[in-house]
């Protein structure tokens, strides 16, 4: 009896010693006593996170405001056309391109977190709705579809920002996008050469359109296409001109940037002139019709039901194009944006927008560019922008009635010409990975010839596949060490520093090694940039770079810098004396990289050079032959340290030891800028 006692004891015991030293129970132990303490700071951050403009506004300078009024109303002079246009490829009543681009100008100014994104209709977006509208248009009308559309991919918006889901759409690699986004001008574009001479009836697919155009070359309209060719005229030349003038002179840069509504107001006002007095109009015209803006309604549940699948494609075409839109202008102007917090505002938009009658929205690049040349200082341009639309729906818009729908097609064409991926760029993703030349075919050709839902779909799930396939054939390398002792052992280990760590190594104040962990490639390597990024701005201050102007000036954003604040505190982190000269990227466990890692490296080098000197050296080690190969495809400028070397190439060190110790060429000249935040 004595000796079972013991052993239930005994048992009693292991088990207490199990649950002690249990890592789950220890680990929901500890969030229990930390969540509650932290969860009142951490909600008042989370919202301040979701309302960028309160972060913004207090810092806002009243000499910005000239270049935002500027910058907004060229973006709402833009968009009277785009979104007249881009409704028609939606397929629904053109005054409704109206009625999607007020709202998203306007929420931007609160929710958005870039300052030269211009949302609003999209010839991308066109398509996708005109594809849903086609299926569903003998049960509803047009305009429901169109807005239930919208609601959907608002909700999908939503649900990925607030769920901080964002990654997921890393796995639609840089090819895939340029290849669909190709395929789809492909398809827009010759998707409007029917209005633009004349002929009803025309086919839906690219090869289709082609022949039958020619094959009735004969029943072309005169009248509406001289319209349609004159108003391509019209933009050719203002194009050519402003690229050759608009630099030396603002008037003609603000002309050619808003060709599109001067031809709309020359085109508009000849076919007044010509068919006010005719009952049958000599080419076909828009008959916009606006009573203001449209009065709310609810959507229909079945038709969501109906859409609900059908919305993915819009919603992931319209959040990729939006990401990288907003991504590409905050590098250019040396701003962060925050991707979750974009998915929030394109989600709010979409939803809120919806309910109005309006189609689904997203980024526009040819809108944020010329929004950026107008040296937009802050989201507070949106206002005006907003102000205008809203100011050409309840007094204009009686004179788009007699838009020519020729002068319409025209501007689609020219709008979306810009979008076809240059050869250039497919010859380089060709020369780089042969995989992502294949995705992009995969992304073009069914886009071209099957549809879009399911190009942008095959393209993802080839890539998939080839992920899956390399991961699943890797050779390992094996080695055997022969010294006794089998390692070197050393005064000091590295400190971890952006998930890297390697001991043996004694390494200098002034320098960091980064191990990549992994192959760098699309579904990593935006996020590898900036986690290594981040964790080098955690612990070394700033120098000013001379070579980057736009570094010198006042910024409107300041998310970024308090977001690092932030985690020194928390972290209890502190900077170093010392600025930063050496970064060594150690890629002995990188079998593998494509073109959106090259990009993604090519962005960290250009990054830390800008924002922490612009001496500081970029050291390779233990790169493979693949690697080198994909780097050398690229035209990245590589030399080996003991042999010849080119001026501004990186170079490759046959260890990691030389490479943290060795000499450091670019900073015996002396530091070349001055360090601007210290601990």
């Amino acid at each position: 009896m004595a000796i079972k006692s013991l052993n239930i004891e005994s048992n009693v015991e292991a088990l207490k010693e199990e649950l002690r030293t249990d890592h789950n129970i220890a680990r929901v132990k500890h969030y229990s006593r930390v969540v509650p303490e932290r969860f009142p700071s951490a909600a008042k951050q989370y919202f301040l996170d979701k309302i960028p403009i309160a972060q913004w506004l207090p810092r806002y300078s009243p000499s910005w405001l000239a270049s935002d009024f500027m910058a907004g109303l060229t973006i709402g002079v833009m968009l009277i056309p785009q979104g007249l246009s881009y409704a028609k490829i939606a397929t629904i009543p053109i005054e409704h391109g109206l009625y999607s681009s007020w709202l998203p100008a306007a929420i931007a100014v609160f929710l958005g977190t870039s300052k030269d994104l211009s949302t609003g209709p999209t010839s991308l977006m066109g398509l996708l709705t005109s594809e849903i509208v086609a299926d569903l248009k003998a049960e509803y009308s047009p305009v429901d579809i169109a807005a239930a559309t919208a609601f959907l991919v608002g909700v999908y918006g939503l649900a990925i920002g607030l769920l901080g889901l964002g990654f997921l759409l890393d796995y639609i690699s840089i090819p895939v996008l340029t290849g669909f986004i190709s395929a789809t001008a492909l398809t827009i574009g010759f998707g409007q050469v029917g209005s633009l001479v004349g002929l009803d009836g025309t086919p839906s697919t690219v090869f289709d359109i082609i022949g039958d155009v020619l094959r009735r070359l004969p029943k072309w309209d005169g009248p509406t296409s001289g319209i349609g060719f004159g108003t391509i005229l019209v933009l050719l030349i203002m194009e050519k001109i402003g690229k050759k003038w608009g630099k030396k002179h603002f008037i003609i840069q603000y002309a050619a940037s808003s060709r599109a509504i001067i031809v709309l107001v020359i085109f508009t006002l000849i076919s007044y002139l010509v068919n006010k007095d005719r009952e049958d109009p000599l080419w076909a015209i828009s008959k916009v019709d606006t009573n203001g803006i449209a009065y709310p309604k609810v959507h229909d549940r079945t038709l969501l039901s109906k859409v609900a699948t059908r919305a993915i494609a819009p919603f992931i075409a319209a959040a990729l194009e939006h990401q990288a839109v907003a991504k590409a202008f905050g590098r250019k102007n040396h701003y962060t944006v925050d991707q979750t917090q974009e998915f929030n505002y394109l989600g709010t938009t979409n939803l809120v927008n919806s309910f109005f009658g309006a189609m689904p929205v997203g980024g526009a690049m040819s809108r944020t560019a010329v929004n950026s040349e107008c040296n937009v200082r802050s989201p507070l341009n949106g206002i005006v922008t907003a102000g205008f639309i809203l100011l050409t729906i309840y007094v204009f818009s009686p004179a788009l009635y007699w838009l020519p729908k020729a002068t319409l097609a025209a501007i689609i064409i020219m709008a979306v010409i810009h979008l076809f991926g240059p050869f250039s760029l497919i010859y380089r993703y060709y020369r780089v990975s042969i995989a992502d030349y294949i995705a992009f075919n995969v992304a073009f050709f069914v886009t071209v010839f099957v549809g879009s839902e399911y190009g942008i779909g095959g393209a993802a799930g080839w890539a998939v596949v080839w992920t899956l396939l390399r991961s699943a054939f890797v050779k390992p390398k094996i080695s055997t060490n022969t010294a006794p002792g089998g390692r070197t052992d050393s005064s000091r280990s590295l400190t971890r520093v952006a998930g890297t760590e390697n001991a043996g190594i004694t390494i200098p104040e002034d320098t960091v090694v980064v191990t990549f962990q992994d192959s760098v490639f699309y579904p990593n390597a935006q996020r590898t940039k900036t986690q290594v990024l981040e964790s080098i701005q955690l612990v070394y201050p700033s120098v000013q770079n001379p070579n980057y102007r736009a570094d010198t000036a006042r910024s409107w954003s300041v998310a970024g810098e308090r977001r690092l604040a932030r985690i020194r505190r928390e972290r209890n982190i502190t900077m170093k004396e010392m600025p930063l000269s050496v970064v060594v990227w150690d890629f002995t466990m990188v079998p593998f990289i494509d073109v959106t890692g090259v990009t993604a490296l090519a962005e960290l080098k250009d990054d830390i050079r800008r924002q922490l000197g612009s001496f500081v050296e970029i050291r390779m080690v233990n790169l493979t032959p693949g690697v080198i190969q994909r780097f050398e495809r690229a035209r990245w400028q590589l030399s080996e340290v003991d042999g010849a070397q080119d001026e501004g190439a990186d170079i490759i060190y046959p260890s990691l030891e030389r490479a943290v110790w060795d000499e450091r060429e670019l900073v015996k000249e002396g530091l070349k800028g001055v360090v601007t935040e210290k601990a």
